[in-house]
């Protein structure tokens, strides 16, 4: 069958559905089995979402779970109401990213009445990668991230919430937001230093954080520096520190080719490769280092 065919299939589930659903509010159907037809039309409708699905019209397919999940609203069934609406957004991330966003967040709203905050949570993450690639609204993707991460924390899912509060971190220095990056790096690096799986990450964290003491002033760059090897010592051994002491160390010389080297050891095939891709502030640096500006003057050493 192909998609217009599936499309006519389609449709014809809907029109029974509707059937269903009109029949169930006469008198009679009231006194003898209403709600049997509701449930009937819930069906229906999931099954011609399906179909639509088939055919790849996702809007379609996403109006009528939406549909579905009003008449389980209606049975008081919240749970089916939810998944509905999940299926819902699923198929309007197809077409309609916004829409997509609204089915989300009623089946936020239904699973946070009932206490499934882990099921909340993820479906927050996905509204925020929502927010990311489709809408580029950032803003609102660290939103949904906290948000998401809050709902973690409370259900002790304390690895799934540092992965939100890292995503958040991340959009924050590069909204130049440093300091709330560096409040989220230290507390994430704190709590995996004192976890024997988690703690060779740490100096991960303390790193990106030095990075973002760096972005407001390198004397509180130096200190940080400082105060995350008192906290850690085997950050002083590691690469991180390393490559941030000659980073501030150029810096504080002004020189530029001190500079370029250190920045150039982070590239292809050195372990923080990635970091020039995920993280703005220092990826921003190779390209400013074409300035001369970028370098304090001693008219202006604070720059």
């Amino acid at each position: 069958m192909d998609n217009s065919g599936k499309e006519a299939e389609a449709m014809a589930l809907l029109a029974e559905a509707e059937r269903k659903v009109k029949n169930s509010q006469s008198f009679f159907s009231g006194l003898f089995g209403g709600s049997s037809k509701i449930e009937e039309a819930c069906e229906i409708y999931a099954r011609a979402a399906n179909m639509f699905k088939m055919a790849k019209n996702w809007s379609a397919a996403g109006s009528a779970f939406c549909q579905a999940a009003q008449l389980h609203l209606q049975l008081q069934s919240k749970h089916d109401a939810a998944t509905c609406f999940v299926d819902a957004g699923n198929a309007f991330k197809k077409a309609d990213p916004q829409e997509a966003i609204n089915c989300l967040m009623r089946a936020i709203e239904i699973y946070t009445d009932m206490g499934r905050f882990t099921i909340a949570a993820k479906h927050h993450i996905s509204i925020a990668e929502i927010y990311e690639t489709e809408l580029v609204d950032i803003e609102k993707a660290i939103a949904h991230y906290e948000q998401s991460a809050d709902y973690y924390k409370g259900e002790e899912s304390n690895s799934s919430a540092n992965k939100c509060l890292l995503k958040v971190a991340g959009y924050a220095a590069q909204l130049e937001q440093y300091q709330k990056a560096i409040d989220i790096y230290e507390q994430v690096g704190t709590n995996a230093m004192d976890s024997p799986l988690l703690k060779y990450s740490a100096k991960d964290y303390f790193f990106k954080a030095a990075l973002c003491h760096f972005c407001i002033d390198m004397l509180n760059a130096k200190l940080a520096v400082q105060k995350y090897e008192e906290l850690f010592p085997a950050f002083s051994d590691s690469r991180e520190c390393k490559l941030m002491k000659k980073l501030l160390e150029a810096h504080e010389e002004q020189n530029v080719d001190s500079y370029t080297e250190a920045v150039s050891s982070c590239g292809a095939g050195s372990p923080h490769q990635t970091w020039s891709c995920e993280f703005p502030p220092f990826c921003l640096w190779p390209q400013a280092l074409a300035v001369d500006s970028f370098l304090p003057s001693p008219q202006n050493p604070h720059k």
